[in-house]
């Protein structure tokens, strides 16, 4: 997603879901994206000649329209952020170089921030298995049920 087209989209959602957190916005635009280019192809990695992947070119193209006609949207809170940088484990001065304030705390370090995405890392002494945690707001127009798939 190009920055401009970013930044008028959010100024678009803004204007239409004035409660919804710059975060619900953020995340509402990464879930309706598009990995087709405007020939309904995949977008492809050119340097390598296959499909490109999230690591290459982020969550795709963004759908305006699609934005504005969710059922489901994630959201997290300042603190949210704070609790997935403490689960990493930096140093209190790598902390403080990337919240900048003293004013957040660690009380309850968490890797589960409700995004979007999954990320599961795996050594050989590790488990097999991970668990993800994610909720989601009904901002359709009705009830819903929702079935996951993974692949």
């Amino acid at each position: 997603m190009a920055y401009p087209h970013v930044s008028g989209v959010d100024v678009l959602l803004k204007g239409a879901y004035t409660d919804w957190s710059l975060a619900a916005i953020q995340l509402a635009m990464m879930t309706t994206t598009n990995p087709l280019e405007n020939t309904n192809n995949l977008i492809l990695d050119v340097e390598f000649s296959r499909p490109a992947t999230g690591l290459d070119m982020g969550v795709g193209q963004i759908g305006p329209n699609k934005v504005l006609n969710l059922e489901l949207i994630y959201d997290a809170g300042v603190q949210d952020y704070v609790y997935y940088i403490c689960s990493l484990n930096f140093t209190r001065e790598q902390f403080l170089t990337i919240v900048r304030s003293s004013s957040y705390n660690c009380f309850n370090p968490s890797s589960h921030l409700n995004y979007p995405t999954f990320i599961a890392l795996f050594s050989e002494s590790s488990l097999t298995t991970q668990e993800f945690k994610r909720a989601v707001k009904n901002v359709g127009d009705g009830s819903f049920t929702y079935s996951v798939e993974l692949t």
